[in-house]
């Protein structure tokens, strides 16, 4: 007959503590792709894969009022719709010589004033161009 093993205190009180800190993790992850800790100006640059060109980006998000400005001269803008996810906008009502609409995709960057975004044209599947925001702390 085998001997069954005994929990000791301590093994409960580290089991519990590491539940306890996926669960709040886990919150504030979900608190943050809510989107409110995205309000505020970002800037930066993008570029087209394989053009080796950059140029400047600017989005602006507050409330329900959220655009984007990008190109040499930050000649292209649009508007930014916000969809199911808070971190992912459609791009419409573009102006601008040569701008299209599309989606932005944003990713958190190594801190929380840092964005890495992802731009891809209505209707494609493949990156139009992707760069680097970051906002005053």
């Amino acid at each position: 007959m085998r001997e069954r093993r005994r929990v000791r205190p301590w093994q409960a009180g580290v089991a519990a503590a590491g539940v306890a800190m996926a669960a709040a993790g886990f919150g504030f992850w979900l608190r943050g792709a809510q989107g409110p800790g995205l309000e505020g100006t970002w800037t930066g640059s993008a570029g087209r894969p394989g053009a080796g060109r950059v140029f400047p980006v600017e989005i602006r998000l507050a409330g329900a009022e959220a655009t984007m400005r990008w190109e040499a001269g930050l000649r292209c803008s649009g508007r930014l719709g916000r969809t199911g996810s808070g971190f992912v906008f459609t791009l419409d009502r573009v102006e601008g010589d040569r701008c299209v609409s599309g989606t932005l995709r944003m990713f958190p960057g190594q801190d929380l004033d840092r964005l890495v975004i992802k731009v891809t044209r209505q209707g494609d599947e493949d990156v139009t161009y992707s760069g680097h925001l970051s906002r005053p702390s």
